[in-house]
C-alpha cells in the first residue's frame, strides 16, 4: 500500500471546503469555517498573505476590490487597517492566529499566496502547535522549496506547479525522481491537457 501522510489519517476520501465554504458563506471568514464545520466537514482550504506590517491574514485576493469594493492591496495595509474592513458589511478578515486558535479540531490546507508570508506563517503554526493539522501549499514550487527547508518535514506540503509537471511526465513513462509533496492539488484539465488520468493517479500511488 502506498504511503499516506498522517495529515490524511483515517481519511481515504474527504471533502475539502474551498475558502471555508465560499459558495455558501462569505469566504475565508471565521463564520464561514464555523458554518462548514457545523455541516460536519473537517478539512478546510484557505489562503494567507502578509499585511505591510507583517501580520498574516486569511484572504485570497491580492486586493480588496472583489470582496470589499476597496481599491487597495492587502500588502499595502497595516493589520489594524485590515481589521477595520468589513466583508459583506459585517464580517472581519481574520488572522491566521485567529483561525488556528478558533478551530483546533479542523485541518487546514493553507495556500501561502506571497513570499512575504512564508516565515511568519510557519512561526504561527509552530506557536499554535498545529503542524499536525496543516498542509502547506502554493502554486510556486520555489516558495514551497523555502517552506520545506523551514518546516523540515514537520508538516504536510503539497506539490507546486513544477512537481505536478514532473508527475505528469513521469506518468507517461519517462524516468524521473519522485516529486516532492505529499499530495497534488490539480484541475482535471490545464491548457486543454487532461491532468487527472488513471496513469497520473497510478503514478502517485
Amino acid at each position: 500500500m502506498s504511503y499516506i501522510h498522517p495529515f490524511f489519517k483515517d481519511s481515504m476520501f474527504a471533502g475539502f471546503v474551498h475558502r471555508g465554504g465560499a459558495e455558501e458563506f462569505t469566504e475565508n471568514t471565521l463564520e464561514a469555517f464555523q458554518y462548514s464545520a457545523n455541516m460536519g466537514f473537517t478539512y478546510m482550504e484557505t489562503d494567507v498573505q502578509a499585511s505591510c506590517d507583517g501580520e498574516i491574514v486569511v484572504f485570497h485576493d491580492s486586493d480588496l476590490k472583489r470582496m470589499a469594493g476597496i481599491n487597495k492591496r492587502i500588502a499595502d495595509l497595516t493589520y489594524t487597517e485590515i481589521r477595520e474592513i468589513r466583508l459583506g458589511e459585517k464580517f472581519q478578515i481574520p488572522s491566521l492566529n485567529d483561525l488556528l486558535s478558533s478551530f483546533k479540531d479542523l485541518k487546514f490546507n493553507i495556500d501561502i499566496k506571497t513570499n512575504e508570508a512564508v516565515e511568519k506563517t510557519i512561526q504561527i503554526i509552530s506557536s499554535q502547535k498545529a503542524f499536525d493539522r496543516v498542509c502547506l501549499a502554493s502554486f510556486s514550487s520555489r516558495r514551497l522549496d523555502k517552506v520545506r527547508n523551514l518546516v523540515d518535514n514537520k508538516c504536510c506540503t503539497s506539490m507546486g506547479m513544477r512537481e505536478v509537471f514532473k508527475t505528469k511526465i513521469g506518468s507517461l513513462g519517462l524516468p524521473l525522481h519522485p516529486p516532492k509533496g505529499a499530495c497534488a492539488q490539480v484541475p482535471k484539465y490545464k491548457w486543454g491537457i487532461p491532468l487527472v488520468t488513471k496513469k497520473f493517479i497510478d503514478y502517485l500511488q
